[in-house]
């Protein structure tokens, strides 16, 4: 029964016991390969003291010998402690593992082992329910130590009745406290796809098109964004145009893409990029708890939500597709052509995992859908359904029984898709792009972590953390960094998720922490976050950094965007420092109607108005990246803008608030993954204590007689 308590109480048990474990992971080593020679019970930092909870109240020692709750046969007490180099072979349960206590007088208590297992997603940590020995009263500290296979493992003091009075430590005994990390291991891979999986995917997309004769390019991509194979049928169309919705290019030459275009609106690209920008898109926006297609993406990303409904705000995720681009120095790869909305992918599942994307390129139209009312199914769409046949998401979780502010989001539009005899590999019409040949899912990005007690995973360019390289009397601390990123993840791990199955699920983000020159000091992704939230994480909090700024008007003047300053400095917003801008405070300027939504209205400083306005084409946001973009798709090798505050672009849908000591601009804290509400409500929860002073936050100042929003929480939160 007690174990059965721990497996529902474990994600709300974390918390309290394993942030115990946290140090800087710049003073710890990874525990040893020796360590799996015999059990080693984990004790705090800097003493011999173990690291152990009541296991039905939580609390720590002393422990009484009788619990004030009765959770089974009796109400002795349990104590939980946790070791390493501790897993159960098949079929052995607890009785394989023995514990005894002795006390300051030399008695030896045996314990009963009543649970062992490994904790949820960190499977290096076992978990050990010891019930206390009846004859034990009040003998203050007593040395524990267990048994496993014959091998003893070190031994751990516990306070019960009170703490003190106890043996000294056993001869050379140390502290062994948990990690940040878990025990080296074999890299990880993207996913799990497998070459033939590949070839089956890539097999079954062209034997559809060929049957509906509509020859398409095919990409393949694990679920980070890798490129795991492209195939080109013989008379597909080489390149795709983009066309958001805006009035599309004008017809004066260009030297890069034949048209001056507004905006991307009028690009040309080739069709290889596009189809692995779509296979990404709907890889990276997917997980165990939510299945996105770019249908779904250019859904929540348009002028209004839902698209073609007047007098409603900006999708949820407007301003998305400008990232995770090929010029980020944070998401590695990129996509090439950034997050895609024009539908024609899916998402690759196997055993209810996401595991990678496929999308379809062969139309030559780059866009979105500005209609979903129609429920058009384009043939691209039928294509890439047909492709991930065996490979489905989860019904539960498909983006079509997702709901955000009670509107269903879309996924597919295809609901039958032909299902001719899949032609043999070798003998499909066309070739495999010799840029991209087939190859399974490739080395993971990420490995496994703690932070806060929470599981996640980081990247080791960004871990352990960081202090600003600017050293000043306020400048954030590696101390600091932890402290924010520790506090956001706890928040996160109790709050509920918006788009996330089964309902009541908590969101899983990735959390950023830049100084206030953009430098990144941190980034954690909890397990199962989204993975386009790495890269947002880090544009939401270089954005609200930036713009917080005292020169952040000067600097974007300089850089050739002084219409967009003086546009903002005559709506009364100076970029000068005098407002400390959130992210949700710099998209509501950046809309192309203001307020957000109002249709009839003049747009906000950073947008173009509507009659100019595509999804290529959203203003302040695409111009700063723009010229550098279309040079890296030529070749060039260059940051996404020349501001070197921003080198993988900004961000401008909510996430983000910066940061402050003593009334000085430190850094930012930026939050992506399940909800731009929930992301507001974790990246306030991390920021607290670093907080803008209240009388220049941007929701104390009003534009054309609205207020400005800071940050805005969703009800009843927590779970």
């Amino acid at each position: 029964m007690r174990a059965m308590f721990f497996g529902r109480r474990t994600r709300f048990l974390l918390p309290t016991f394993l942030c115990l474990l946290l140090v800087a992971g710049s003073q710890l080593s990874p525990p040893a390969h020796s360590q799996a020679n015999k059990p080693t019970l984990i004790s705090e930092e800097t003493s011999t003291r173990a690291i152990a909870v009541d296991s039905v109240t939580q609390t720590h020692e002393p422990f009484s010998p009788n619990s004030t709750v009765s959770w089974g046969a009796d109400n002795r007490t349990r104590i939980m402690i946790f070791a390493m180099g501790l897993n159960l072979q098949p079929g052995e349960t607890a009785t394989a593992v023995t514990a005894d206590a002795e006390d300051g007088a030399h008695h030896v208590y045996q314990l009963e082992v009543e649970y062992v297992g490994p904790v949820p997603e960190q499977t290096w940590i076992t978990s050990i329910i010891l019930r206390l020995n009846d004859q034990m009263s009040d003998p203050g500290d007593v040395l524990v130590g267990i048994t496993w296979h014959g091998m003893q493992s070190n031994r751990v003091r516990i306070g019960i009745g009170h703490v003190g009075d106890g043996l000294p430590d056993d001869v050379g005994a140390v502290p062994t406290p948990g990690t940040t990390a878990p025990p080296p291991h074999p890299a990880g891979t993207a996913g799990t796809l497998s070459t033939s999986e590949v070839q089956t995917i890539i097999a079954q997309a062209v034997s559809a098109a060929a049957q509906l004769n509509h020859p398409v390019t095919v990409a393949v991509t694990d679920r980070e964004g890798n490129v795991l194979g492209v195939f080109k049928m013989t008379g597909a169309p080489a390149n795709t145009q983009f066309r958001g919705g805006g009035p599309g290019p004008s017809q004066i030459p260009s030297p890069l893409t034949g048209f001056v275009s507004v905006g991307l609106d009028g690009t040309v690209a080739p069709a290889t990029l596009a189809a692995i920008s779509k296979a990404g898109t709907a890889a990276l926006f997917s997980t165990r708890g939510n299945a996105f297609s770019t249908r779904t993406a250019g859904f929540i990303i348009q002028e209004h939500f839902p698209p073609g409904v007047d007098f409603r705000s900006g999708g949820p995720l407007y301003g998305v597709q400008f990232s995770s681009l090929p010029c980020s120095d944070i998401k590695i790869p990129g996509l090439p052509l950034g997050l895609s909305g024009d539908p024609g992918s899916v998402p690759i599942y196997k055993n209810g995992e996401a595991v990678g994307g496929v999308g379809i390129e062969g139309d030559g139209v780059y866009t979105v859908d500005r209609d979903p009312s129609d429920f058009d199914q384009p043939f691209e769409e039928v294509i890439a359904v047909a492709a991930g046949r065996g490979f489905e998401a989860p019904s539960l979780v498909r983006g079509d029984n997702i709901l955000v502010d009670g509107i269903r989001l879309t996924y597919l539009n295809v609901t039958n898709a032909p299902n001719p005899a899949t032609i043999a590999f070798g003998s499909l019409p066309g070739a495999i792009d010799p840029l991209f040949p087939i190859r399974g899912a490739q080395p993971s990005q990420f490995t496994a972590a703690l932070v806060g007690g929470i599981a996640g995973e980081v990247d080791t360019r960004f871990f352990p953390f960081l202090g600003s390289p600017t050293v000043t009397a306020n400048s954030l601390t590696v101390a600091d960094v932890s402290t924010i990123v520790a506090h956001a993840a706890q928040q996160a791990n109790i709050t509920r998720a918006a788009i996330r199955q089964p309902l009541g699920s908590n969101a899983r983000v990735t959390i950023a922490v830049v100084d206030a020159n953009g430098v990144v000091l941190g980034v954690f992704r909890q397990t199962d976050a989204p993975v386009f939230g790495f890269d947002v994480s880090v544009q939401k909090a270089r954005t609200a950094a930036f713009f917080s700024r005292p020169n952040a008007g000067a600097l974007l003047s300089g850089a050739g965007f002084g219409a967009y300053v003086t546009r903002a400095a005559t709506d009364g917003v100076e970029l000068n420092g005098a407002i400390a801008l959130s992210d949700r405070a710099i998209g509501f300027l950046h809309r192309p109607f203001f307020p957000d939504g109002i249709n009839n209205t003049a747009p906000g400083p950073f947008s173009p108005p509507i009659n100019q306005w595509s999804v290529f084409n959203v203003g302040l946001q695409l111009d700063l990246i723009k010229t550098n973009l279309q040079a890296v798709l030529g070749g060039a090798s260059l940051p996404c803008t020349s501001l070197p505050n921003l080198p993988n672009g900004s961000q401008i849908f909510a996430g983000s608030i910066p940061l402050y000591k003593n009334g000085e601009l430190v850094g930012a804290i930026g939050i992506s993954g399940d909800g731009i509400d929930q992301d507001d409500l974790i990246a306030a929860a991390g920021g607290a204590g670093y907080t803008p002073p209240v009388n220049i936050r941007a929701d104390q100042f009003f534009v054309r007689s609205v207020r400005l929003p800071f940050v805005k929480f969703p009800r009843s939160p927590n779970l």
